[in-house]
């Protein structure tokens, strides 16, 4: 008895352990026999069944799926710290098109996007927001975000160089009722006062701000500003070639005072270090403004050599030195310049300044390298500049050619250098003028972005999987075809039973019908059933999109060199007659047509690949689930459900033996109860397909209302565009001139102390050969004084005694 029970207990595991084998590899499903096949059966359909609830949970929980209007103030505020403003504005955008109404989420929704803009340096976005902060502050719910957006309206006003709309600021500052007015609020008017030149209630508005609040540093800078300027005359009319008159050593003396306090304040952040720095570069100018050459130096060596001001400090020590007479220090200061802010604007004038020390102290070879390293670094600064400016002179065109090229890949792409860039930019309007430019190129590529975006969009829903478009309802979807390909998977394995039973060949109708269910078992075997089998699905249609994109890659790498070498022939052919290669103008004439043609296949190859890009795209978007494979299952799943159907009704009719008919009547209620199964689980499918339907009349109904909205915003930005072609090109075009201008006095300078040190060292020569001449005289008159006194020495020579 004992061993019968053991021998029972080891069937049932053995059972148990193929049974799980089965659900995790079925397509092992013909390794067993008949009454394994029925059990394992069993068991998928049984799964099956249970599974279920699973499908209405993921219905339930795409209904509940959305986030509460704090959740997602919490997210966007995840993305702020994380410093990814784009999705972060997408955010706070969409909080405030949902919940207008909110009485926190949408007044909370409205200041963080103001400062998600503020950050990311969208300031006329900013701006925008944050009027509409102060416009409604009557509403109880926006009182206390008016002190944060009025702070905020005047540092976009000092950014942006637009002070039109600071009275309307200071007025609503004076609404403020007293409990709002913070040092911040007493900060921000200062600062606005300063820029309007109102020193008296700029020093009132920051005298009010507390000495423990984080403004405690900037407030004190500020202070000496005004002690500054209100110690500074107004400048007289000089008559040319007059030297305006020093500064008196107590003007300054109230305004170093204040910067001094600044100094004695806590370094407890890095911006109230940089304004501690700033405080000492003020001191050592007035210093310097005063003739207190060694007070001036004190204070300059306080700024440390971590300090973003390091630089500065340097240009302005060296020149302090130049004062004292002191050229070695002087000299020591420029060439760690040279080294330790290569970058900086006043590298140019430092190497100059260092390379005139050197020609002062009769160090010619020094010297000279020194010019004749920032003649080679800046001339040719100079020759492309000129090139650029010289391409057209009309400024719409230089606006468009700017706009095209987008100004960050200039250096590379149109021939300017980045320095050149970089002075142009800070020039007068330059910051205003090139914002226009970015901010228009980015508009143009946010709208392509959009475009690209509702196109891949429509591409899905239009799809026959565009339950892919919604996660959690693609989830369920999977879930469900899982369940009923495990059914499919318990006809195979009752199939493969009956292939057991009887496997010797069949003859007649149910010969046929066995024939055709065998020959869709292999198709069968290989249908998704778990998470794992979806994921490897598709993940080998990933890997086939990838394919190609990878050959457009490639294809995009290649046209790159071939543009690369089109580029470097036309280069040349410009630079052949400085290298002594002359050519005749037909020949020159024929090679440039030849580019010419080559560059327009290249760009039709271009849009090309662009169209190939925007395909494979597409296609990403739409393989995986509910691809053409799927449907393949579907079809052959039904084609085996029939298939087997009808062999067991052959069977049970006695056309296979008795035997057969015998398992045939067996395993009838578990095709039935698999049939039963089949039905529930189709619809729950069909619950999950309607809501799809419906979610995807929302999103069309979406993209339809962004699609017009994007191109108004197309419309717009044109209209834009052309009122600032005119005004941005003179803008941009003027300060680029400064530039040439600067670089060409630079490359002068250069060439003036070249000329001095060759001067310098003939005249030393002369004074040299001049020298030696004077020596030799001097030698040879010594010669001739001895060579005299010999003689005399020696007596009269026979001659003369007689």
């Amino acid at each position: 008895m004992k061993s019968t029970g053991g021998s029972r207990v080891r069937k049932a595991l053995l059972a148990g352990l193929l049974s799980a084998a089965l659900a995790l590899a079925p397509g092992l499903a013909h390794a067993l026999d008949a009454e394994q096949a029925i059990t394992s059966a069993s068991q998928q359909i049984g799964i099956a069944g249970n599974g279920l609830r699973a499908i209405e949970d993921a219905i339930q929980k795409s209904k509940g799926r959305e986030r509460t209007p704090a959740q997602r103030i919490a997210d966007a505020m995840l993305l702020m710290g994380s410093r990814d403003w784009e999705r972060a504005a997408t955010l706070l955008n969409e909080i405030l098109e949902k919940y207008p109404d909110h009485p926190t989420a949408y007044p909370d929704a409205l200041s963080l996007l103001g400062e998600t803009y503020f950050q990311s340096r969208q300031y006329l976005s900013a701006r925008r927001v944050y009027f509409k902060i102060t416009d409604r502050n009557q509403e109880p719910r926006f009182l206390s975000y008016q002190s944060k957006a009025l702070e905020r309206l005047v540092d976009i006003a000092l950014r942006t160089k637009d002070y039109r709309h600071l009275d309307d600021v200071f007025a609503a500052m004076n609404r403020l009722p007293p409990a709002a007015m913070t040092s911040g609020i007493s900060y921000a008017r200062g600062k606005g006062l300063v820029v309007k030149k109102d020193w008296a209630g700029a020093k009132a508005a920051l005298g009010a701000v507390d000495p423990k609040s984080a403004y405690a540093h900037q407030a004190g800078y500020l202070l000496g500003v005004v002690a500054m300027k209100e110690a500074t005359p107004p400048p007289v009319p000089l008559a040319e070639g007059e030297v305006p008159p020093r500064a008196p050593r107590s003007r300054y003396v109230a305004a170093i005072e204040q910067f001094r306090k600044v100094t004695q304040l806590p370094p407890d952040s890095k911006d109230h270090e940089r304004v501690i720095d700033m405080a000492w570069l003020a001191i050592g100018r007035l210093f310097y403004e005063s003739d207190q050459w060694a007070q001036a130096v004190d204070a300059y060596n306080h700024i440390d050599r971590a300090s973003p001001e390091f630089g500065t400090m340097l240009y302005e020590l060296g020149w302090v030195y130049v004062r004292l007479g002191d050229v070695e220090r002087a000299q020591r200061a420029l060439e760690v310049l040279s080294v330790a802010d290569p970058n900086s604007q006043d590298i140019a004038d430092g190497s100059l300044l260092r390379a005139d020390l050197m020609l002062r102290a009769g160090q010619f070879e020094k010297s000279l390298k020194v010019y004749e390293g920032v003649r080679a670094n800046y001339d040719p600064m100079r020759a492309r500049v000129d090139a650029f400016l010289g391409a057209t002179s009309d400024p719409a065109v230089y606006y468009d050619k700017l706009s095209e090229e987008q100004l960050d890949v200039l250096d590379a792409s149109s021939g300017l250098p980045t320095l050149a860039i970089q002075w142009a930019r800070e020039a007068e309007d330059g910051p205003a003028a090139f914002a226009v430019i970015e901010g228009i190129s980015q508009c143009r590529t946010l709208i392509q972005q959009s475009n690209d975006v509702i196109e891949k969009l429509n591409a899905v829903i239009s799809s026959t999987n565009r339950v892919r478009a919604f996660p959690e309802l693609k989830a369920g979807e999977e879930k469900a075809l899982g369940l009923i390909n495990r059914v499919g998977i318990a006809r195979l394995a009752l199939g493969q039973g009956m292939d057991e039973v009887e496997s010797s060949a069949l003859s007649g109708e149910i010969g046929q019908v066995r024939a055709r269910r065998r020959s869709l078992e292999k198709r069968l075997g290989i249908i998704p059933v778990n998470d794992a089998d979806f994921q490897e699905r598709e993940g080998q249609a990933l890997r086939q999109w990838n394919g190609a994109s990878q050959a457009v890659q490639r294809m995009t790498l290649e046209v790159d060199s071939l543009q690369a070498q089109v580029n470097g022939l036309r280069r040349m052919i410009r630079e052949a007659p400085q290298v002594g290669v002359v050519r005749d103008p037909a020949s020159v004439a024929r090679f440039e047509q030849e580019l010419a043609a080559h560059e327009r296949d290249l760009a039709a190859y271009r849009k090309q690949i662009a169209n190939l890009r925007k395909w494979v795209g597409a296609g990403k978007m739409q393989v995986g689930f509910g691809d053409q494979r799927f449907i393949e299952d579907g079809q052959v799943r039904q084609a085996y459900r029939e298939a087997i159907v009808r062999e067991v009704q052959l069977a049970m009719a006695g056309q296979g033996g008795a035997e057969l008919a015998t398992y045939a009547r067996r395993i009838a209620p578990l095709l039935q109860k698999g049939d039963e199964t089949d039905a529930k689980v189709f619809a729950a499918l069909s619950d999950l397909e309607r809501e799809v339907a419906r979610r995807t009349t929302d999103v069309r109904a979406i993209l339809a209302r962004e699609t017009a909205a994007v191109v108004g915003y197309e419309v717009e930005l044109e209209r834009l565009d052309k009122e600032a072609r005119g005004v941005v090109g003179e803008v941009a075009m003027r300060n680029f001139g400064l530039v040439r201008d600067r670089l060409r006095s630079i490359v002068l300078r250069a060439d003036v102390g070249i000329t001095e040190e060759a001067w310098e060292v003939r005249e030393e020569q002369m004074t040299r050969v001049r020298s030696l001449r004077v020596e030799r005289a001097r030698e040879e008159r010594l010669l001739r004084e001895e060579l005299d006194e010999v003689l005399d020495d020696s007596g009269p020579t026979e001659a003369e005694g007689k």
